[in-house]
């Protein structure tokens, strides 16, 4: 068994903490270690760290080698150019050169996981189905309707003595409508955007479903890390699509019958915005503010702030998030975090990348 550590987003939602030169899964937003060190950490029980990939931006392959100095160095693979997770998970795939019969786990570098027996226990289950030749995602049952995930709808249960069952369809971000239609039906989950399968089986799925992209996979196996290998990749990279693995895989996947999923019970976020980062760590801590940093509050409630050495001073907040970098503030109304990204076009518009 390996691991794929998917480490290619941007998190964007996250400014102005995350920037293209520090994503989100590069910073210590939950703790002393940065997101992508506790990813990898989590795996420890059931890997060793030459067991482990992890795939991320080109432009950020030295800082990912320095945070982990326990990996061997060439399993930090680089990505000459985005193309969303599924183009990733196939590159990496292909680079790794692991035998094909080997089951993948394939784990966003950048979520937040409370527990962490729990998180591998759902890992060992998804990789007893995957040995089965299922394609195994792992599924969060929803505390309300957001529109920010992806769902899955529960089919029938391969057996009573597990929780695993097969996938009878994905629904990509609905609306909010439907969304609430989904939890209130009781048998829907947020996808977590984690998978797990055997190397052959997530092949064979994407040459039937995406082709183009197991052609691409071909020529990177040929090509292989031979000096030079960089400039030959961008090129076979920079001739595909973006390719999701929900949409691209997983959703046609499941209408043949070939998805299955595990119930992922242990404290999961996906810190798509502040609001969610807020959410997770004040119910992992039980507390209703989360700070960072030099702090003095008086009355505040629900609040977040991520602070540094200048003292940030709150009185008599309710549900807001403050983040203080030394060359941007960020003060917002928690359940308007979503519009941060649409604010960043604004910021570019008017003062180009200096802030991005």
């Amino acid at each position: 068994m390996y691991a794929i550590v998917m480490a290619g987003g941007a998190g964007t939602r996250l400014w102005p903490l995350s920037r293209r030169r520090t994503p989100k899964q590069l910073l210590n937003l939950a703790g002393d270690a940065s997101l992508l060190q506790q990813t990898v950490a989590r795996l420890a029980p059931l890997l060793d760290p030459a067991d482990i990939f992890v795939i991320t931006s080109q432009a950020h392959v030295r800082a990912t080698r320095e945070q982990l100095p326990q990996l061997p160095e060439g399993n930090v693979l680089g990505e000459p150019l985005a193309r969303n997770t599924g183009v990733a998970a196939a590159l990496a795939t292909a680079l790794a050169g692991r035998d094909p019969d080997e089951v993948a786990l394939v784990v966003p570098a950048d979520h937040f996981v409370a527990e962490g027996p729990a998180y591998v226990d759902a890992l060992r289950e998804a990789a007893r189905v995957a040995e089965r030749g299922y394609l195994v995602t792992l599924g969060v049952t929803p505390d309300g309707p957001a529109t920010g995930y992806g769902y899955i709808r529960v089919g029938e249960r391969f057996h009573p003595s597990s929780p695993a069952a097969r996938v009878d369809a994905f629904t990509e971000k609905p609306d909010a409508a439907t969304a609430r239609t989904m939890v209130k039906s009781g048998n829907h989950l947020w996808n977590a955007g984690i998978f797990v399968w055997r190397g052959y089986v997530f092949r064979q799925a994407v040459e039937r479903y995406q082709p183009e992209l197991a052609k691409a996979m071909d020529r990177v196996e040929r090509i292989g890390t031979l000096p030079g290998f960089q400039s030959e990749i961008r090129t076979v990279v920079e001739a595909l699509p973006a390719i999701q693995i929900d949409t691209g895989l997983a959703e046609p996947a499941a209408a043949e019958g070939h998805m299955a999923v595990v119930p992922l019970d242990a404290g999961w976020s996906d810190i798509g915005s502040w609001s969610a980062l807020l959410e997770a760590l004040s119910e992992a801590q039980g507390k209703e503010l989360v700070a960072s940093g030099r702090h003095l509050d008086r009355g505040s409630h629900r609040v977040l702030v991520q602070g540094g050495e200048r003292l940030v001073v709150t009185v008599g907040l309710e549900d807001v998030i403050i983040v203080d970098t030394p060359d941007a503030l960020l003060v917002c109304a928690a359940d308007r975090a979503e519009e941060i990204k649409q604010v960043l076009d604004e910021i570019s518009a008017a003062t180009g990348d200096q802030y991005l």
